[in-house]
């Protein structure tokens, strides 16, 4: 691991990045590309990536495609342990479209040809940030096909909507535009252990998984 003692400050400040992959120099030239909006942590060692994310929320992860290959749960892992707060950005080669959608199907907020790392990284983290997803064009149809063809909400399910409470109700849907918890936690004026707790009683009253689930079933909703 980059020795993260050098690079990261006071773990309040907005603007946390970790980033994690196996080439020593492109972590530094990400740490030289990001230094002004960002505070990075880089590691090559992945358990320590996720020691780092027991301990600290970053707004978003980067993270180096290979890794996926060696764990294809390695995503779902990191949004386990930061409690869907980090959003992730999968940087790698160039994938086939099918390739993509998958990472983005893993829990990835989107994928950035690291070709591209000069002229676009700041802008693909910035939108990501900001709750939207970063993808090329060429990849949007083959995502919409498959968030199409994605399993439908049950009746069963879609009944248990009438036993969310008006707070749980309104987290779901502040879920469903992208927001984070910090994000809700301000909007409502609650605590985040609050909103978790919300998250996880609803999770449970709809039988639903995940929070990208969720967000799709009030997205269909509305």
């Amino acid at each position: 691991m980059i020795n993260p003692t050098t690079m990261l400050a006071d773990s309040q400040t907005a603007n946390m990045l970790y980033c994690v992959g196996p080439a020593y120099e492109q972590l530094r030239n990400v740490k030289e590309l990001l230094n002004e909006q960002y505070q990075v942590t880089a590691f090559t060692c992945v358990e320590q990536l996720k020691e780092a994310l027991a301990k600290n929320h970053p707004d978003i992860v980067l993270c180096h495609y290979s890794l996926l290959q060696l764990n294809q749960d390695l995503l779902s892992s990191f949004t386990k342990i930061t409690h869907q707060e980090s959003r992730i950005l999968v940087l790698g080669p160039p994938l086939s479209v099918a390739e993509q959608v998958t990472v983005l199907k893993q829990g990835a907020r989107g994928y950035f040809q690291e070709d591209l790392l000069d002229d676009k990284l700041a802008i693909a983290l910035d939108l990501i940030k900001r709750g939207e997803v970063w993808v090329e064009r060429h990849v949007i149809a083959g995502l919409i096909d498959a968030l199409t063809h994605a399993p439908k909400i049950s009746q069963e399910q879609q009944r248990q909507i009438e036993s969310l409470s008006k707070k749980e109700l309104e987290v779901a849907d502040l879920v469903s535009h992208g927001a984070t918890n910090k994000m809700i936690a301000n909007k409502m004026n609650i605590t985040e252990r609050t909103v978790k707790a919300h998250l996880t009683t609803i999770f449970q009253k709809l039988a639903i998984a995940d929070r990208l689930s969720l967000a799709i079933f009030f997205r269909d909703m509305r």
